[in-house]
Order: structure tokens, then C-alpha cells, then sequence
């Protein structure tokens, strides 16, 4: 996962992403007063992970106030609009994580503990070795984290990729992808719902 450093003005979020994509995009132009997909992820670092895209953009945004933010996606291309209007996270609690949509983008606040990874993530996940997919522990893939929900006290289990930066145990926005791991070989049931952390940004309280 990667930590963001939010645009603070309109201004600078659309001097960024108004970025006319990279050298491939012949479209796309910098400083049209437009903003297109292919532009969103060349400031993401990323390449056709539409969704992916579109979570890093809105926690990009998310210390603009609401004319601010409008400001932006007033300048979206009607493709960036579509693609942004189908992955838009949703801001949920902890509890309110565990029954959301499945592989919906999510973003939720709160103070993410270590945890063992054998433990807390259990099922099987596809990973792509040489060109075939094959069924992996997901335990053996991340690493685990827990938020613990401050009105309930329900807990919901994060991920992050064990190649990736670890989550720092302080007060956090976190953005990914809900999942539920798949049953394994022997038809086991799936394994616990867990997010999937990809971005997070530091909060001020």
C-alpha cells in the first residue's frame, strides 16, 4: 500500500491531474480544462487498474472542502466521469465494512494493530505464477491488521501486500477493496472478509 499526500487546493489538483496523461495517450492534452482517466493514472503510477484509479483519486481529494472537490470533477471527461461514478468508495465504519458490498472500493478511519497473519486471514486467494493463476494462503500473501470499530467494538480485518510499506499504528485513512477470500481445493468454506488496504493518508485530529 501506498500513503498519499492529498492535494490542498482545486487549484493544485487540477494543475496535476490536468496533466495530458503519458507520451502513448495522443488524446489527451495538458492544460485543456479537461480531465481524463488515462491523466488520473499517470499521477497514480498506474496502468489499466480503472478501479484502483479511481479510489486513489478520491482519497487524493479528500482534504478539499465540497466546492473545492466540485470544482475538480467539474473538469472530468465524460469517460473519468463514468469510471468515477461506477468505483466511488464508500466511506464506512469498521462494522458497517464487514456487511458492505463485495470487491467495492471502501475507505474507513481508525488505528490499524498488527496482528499474526495466520490467525486473522484464512482461504485462499489467486495469485498469477508463470503465466498460470494458482490458489495461495492469504495468510501467505499479507500482512494483517485489525480496526476495531469504536462504537461496537466489531473488528474488521486489513490487508497489506507483504511487498508493500506496513501500515503505521496511528489514526489513518484507509482506502481498498472488501474481499472474501475463496474456499479452498477441498471445498472448505471462504475465509473471513477482510479489506484489502492499497492507500492511506495521514489525519490530523
Amino acid at each position: 500500500m501506498e500513503k498519499i499526500q492529498p492535494f490542498k487546493t482545486a487549484a493544485e489538483a487540477i494543475d496535476s491531474l490536468d496533466n495530458g496523461g503519458r507520451f502513448y495517450n495522443i488524446f489527451t492534452h495538458s492544460h485543456d480544462q479537461k480531465i481524463s482517466e488515462a491523466e488520473v493514472s499517470k499521477v497514480a503510477g498506474l496502468f489499466f487498474e480503472k478501479q484502483k484509479a479511481m479510489l486513489f483519486l478520491e482519497m487524493a481529494m479528500d482534504k478539499l472542502d465540497a466546492s473545492a472537490k466540485a470544482e475538480v470533477v467539474g473538469r472530468f471527461d465524460d469517460n473519468l466521469k463514468a469510471g468515477y461514478e461506477k468505483f466511488k468508495p464508500v466511506v464506512l465504519s469498521p462494522a458497517e465494512a464487514l456487511n458492505g458490498p463485495d470487491a467495492a472500493n471502501v475507505i474507513i478511519r481508525g488505528t490499524p494493530k498488527s496482528v499474526h497473519s495466520d490467525t486473522y486471514l484464512t482461504g485462499f486467494i489467486l495469485v498469477p505464477v508463470v503465466n498460470v493463476f494458482t490458489l495461495i494462503p492469504v495468510s501467505e500473501y499479507y500482512d494483517a491488521y485489525e480496526i476495531r470499530d469504536e462504537v461496537s467494538g466489531e473488528v474488521i480485518v486489513l490487508a497489506a501486500a507483504r511487498d508493500k510499506e506496513r501500515l503505521p499504528e496511528t489514526h489513518i485513512i484507509m482506502g481498498g477493496v472488501l474481499k472474501t477470500p475463496d474456499a479452498n481445493e477441498e471445498g472448505r468454506a471462504p475465509g473471513k472478509r477482510f479489506l484489502e488496504v492499497s492507500y492511506y493518508v495521514e489525519e490530523m485530529l
